[in-house]
């Protein structure tokens, strides 16, 4: 082809075909980055399309709209959260230790996943934020789509960890029994407390990571022990 100055133009450089997979893989990177730089309303999926290098109309064949984009980041995420909570039996011999580690293992995915944690859970989208609560109990009425469902239960599961390691402490007599719920829900947002603080401020002025959670547990539990 030739432009007006008789000089051969560049050609168009031509979309690639990646497999399904991989271009939807490809989608949601591509998502949760303009999510996070761009904020969730304006990042539409004409401009996901584009950033992809797919058509506007190509996105649709793997993601009905913006919200199927985030739960399936959200996936993802709890997906990795729940390994990496799951310590092998055997591992942390008593009960406290194996708190701490669910808790290190827990900040340590979070920081390394900041743009999903953000996501996930620092966003105030009020049609996500509800089906997908740490305990992944719906908060709307009305039936919940099987894909949010899904999610909702691994979030649920994640939480289900930490109350677990709550429950053998306070079997073990190491804890009160009076609130146990009221534990977990309170070592948790000691957890997001320390992501939130190092994704947003950075963690050049704050306690190392292990001593911070050792710290906050030892002053957590001792609130929490038989009186």
């Amino acid at each position: 082809m030739v432009n007006e100055k008789g000089t051969r133009a560049a050609k168009p450089a031509k979309r690639t075909r990646l497999p399904a997979a991989e271009r939807r893989a490809q989608i949601l990177a591509v998502a949760r980055d303009l999510f996070v730089t761009q904020g969730f309303e304006q990042a539409s999926m004409r401009r996901i399309a584009d950033a992809a290098g797919i058509t506007p109309t190509a996105i649709y064949d793997h993601f009905a709209d913006k919200e199927a984009l985030l739960t399936a980041i959200a996936a993802e995420f709890f997906d990795g959260l729940v390994a990496a909570m799951t310590v092998p039996a055997g591992t942390v011999a008593d009960p406290l230790g194996m708190l701490r580690q669910l808790m290190v293992n827990y900040v340590r995915y979070g920081l390394a996943h900041p743009n999903e944690y953000r996501l996930v859970f620092m966003n105030s989208l009020s049609r996500f934020v509800p089906t997908l609560g740490h305990r992944g109990l719906p908060c709307q009425p009305g039936n919940i789509p099987d894909d949010v469902a899904q999610k909702a239960a691994k979030a649920k599961q994640s939480f289900g960890i930490l109350q677990t390691g709550i429950e053998r402490l306070v079997a073990a007599g190491l804890l009160r029994a009076d609130d146990p719920e009221g534990f977990a829900d309170s070592v948790w947002a000691m957890g997001h407390g320390i992501v939130s603080l190092v994704i947003t401020k950075g963690d050049s002025n704050f306690t190392p990571i292990d001593r911070w959670i050792d710290t906050s547990i030892g002053i957590l539990t001792d609130g929490m022990r038989p009186r």
